[in-house]
């Protein structure tokens, strides 16, 4: 078996062009002339093809593939462990921003919410929901030895819960937008019963606000917890909890 580029290009599926590349790389190099002096693909070479294909097909780069055929630092076993692992880790994360869009989404059905209105916090709702998960796990880490607070903290992962809680927050940061913008009674009225509901329903809210005092928290996990909310609503909502369980 002896091929011209374009050849072997035609038998392998993919263009001349990159078998260039690959040549030039030396990740694919013919090793056999023919009489003109020109490289010729060979079966060795279809056979080193198809195991760029299937490395490719599992992730890995160029330069990772050129340094497993070249080196064989890993056993395929090995190998396949490594990528599995890197596999289930990209998962996870995919996994993890659809269930952001999915719980955005899930606002945008709520009746008597207008499109425009959402639209003008999405970004803080995003920022909430993307920052959501290791939040969670630094709070279980710090108050891992009080099991009562853990208890409440660990409801969060339910998602009929996360519906709930998702649905009052945003009518807080909505009930304060309002109260910022006519400064009345009602406004104010308005939001001390979202913030009433959301007690009842997650009560270690009283112990996370305490942590926002908590130089020590602070220092070490503050950039968990710098959310995207305009100054003026995220002063207005610390104020408006502190009142609340003061």
């Amino acid at each position: 078996m002896e091929m011209t580029i374009g050849q072997f290009a035609k038998l392998t599926g993919t263009t001349v062009r990159t078998l260039r590349y690959y040549d030039k790389i030396e990740l694919l190099t013919p090793k056999k002339l023919n009489k003109n002096g020109r490289k010729v693909y060979t079966r060795s070479d279809w056979e080193l093809f198809q195991q760029i294909l299937i490395l490719k097909h599992f992730g890995l780069s160029l330069n990772e593939i050129k340094e497993q055929m070249t080196d064989q630092k890993l056993n395929n076993r090995e190998l396949l462990l490594v990528q599995k692992q890197l596999i289930e880790k990209k998962q996870a994360e995919l996994n993890d921003k659809l269930e952001v869009i999915t719980r955005m989404e899930r606002l945008y059905k709520i009746e008597g919410i207008s499109e425009e209105e959402l639209n003008e916090f999405a970004f803080i709702m995003l920022d909430l929901f993307r920052r959501e998960k290791s939040q969670l796990q630094i709070w279980e880490k710090h108050f891992r030895n009080d099991k009562e607070i853990l208890k409440e903290i660990k409801l969060l992962h339910k998602p009929e819960y996360k519906e709930k809680m998702d649905r009052e927050t945003w009518y807080l940061i909505q009930a304060i937008r309002n109260a910022i913008q006519y400064n009345d009674a009602a406004s104010r009225e308005k939001i001390q019963e979202i913030v009433n509901k959301m007690n009842n329903l997650f009560p270690a809210i009283r112990n996370l606000l305490n942590l926002v005092g908590n130089d020590h928290f602070l220092a070490k996990y503050k950039h968990e917890f710098t959310i995207y909310f305009p100054e003026n609503i995220a002063s207005y909502i610390y104020k408006e909890l502190k009142t609340y369980y003061d």
